[in-house]
This record gives structure tokens, sequence and C-alpha cells, in this order.
């Protein structure tokens, strides 16, 4: 089995996670985490981040997905991209991309309750 550490998934996978708060669609994750290749998973990647660089034009809404997008190390990011590139197997495709979008749903599960908090706390 292949080691993969937080460093390895932790840029692409807040981006996700900033697309599904963002948009409210699991659109990005569904098809990264159901990819039956390395193009297709390339390719999803491509199209998620260019929907995440219109997003950063336009200006993000919640203020925690605000604060985790200053977070993002794009330098990693590219690292994380050409490490996906050069896998070689199925098995490791689909153990990385498990990974990224599983997550994903982690850091935007964090992002909702810490919005829901701001938002009960600005309320009272």
């Amino acid at each position: 089995m292949i080691y993969l550490s937080k460093a390895h998934t932790h840029e692409l996978s807040k981006i996700l996670a900033l697309l599904l708060v963002e948009q409210g669609s699991y659109s990005y994750i569904d098809k990264i985490s159901q990819t039956s290749s390395k193009d297709l998973a390339l390719y999803h990647i491509r199209e998620a981040l260019r929907d995440y660089h219109s997003l950063q034009s336009r200006g993000l809404s919640n203020e925690a997905a605000i604060g985790l997008a200053r977070t993002i190390d794009f330098s990693k990011l590219e690292k994380e991209i050409l490490e996906i590139k050069d896998l070689t197997d199925i098995t490791q495709l689909r153990e990385r991309t498990s990974l990224v979008t599983a997550e994903a749903l982690a850091v935007a599960g964090r992002l909702i309750h810490k919005e829901g908090e701001q938002t009960t706390s600005k309320a009272s």
C-alpha cells in the first residue's frame, strides 16, 4: 500500500471543499472520486481549478471559506497534481482520489459548521 501524507492531498482538498461550500454542489467531489482513469481525473481537476479561479475573481461569500482560501499553497498544489499524473496504477489513483475527496468533505463540513456558528453568534 502506498503511503499518502496529508501534504499530498491537502491543497486540492481545500479547493474542492471551497467549491462545495460556495457552489452548494458535490459535482467535482463526485466526479473526481468516481474517475476511472488518470486522464479523466486530471481533466476534472483542471475544471475544478478553473471554477475555483472564477469564484476567486467574483469573491467568496463565506467568511470561513475566505480564511481557508488564504491558506492555499499553489506550489504544493502543483506538486500534488504532478504526483497524480505520475501514478502508474488504477488502484493508486483510486486510493489518492478517495483520500482527496474524503478530506474535501471533512474540510467542507468544518467550514459549514464554522459559518453556522458565526451566523448564530451574530443573531444573538
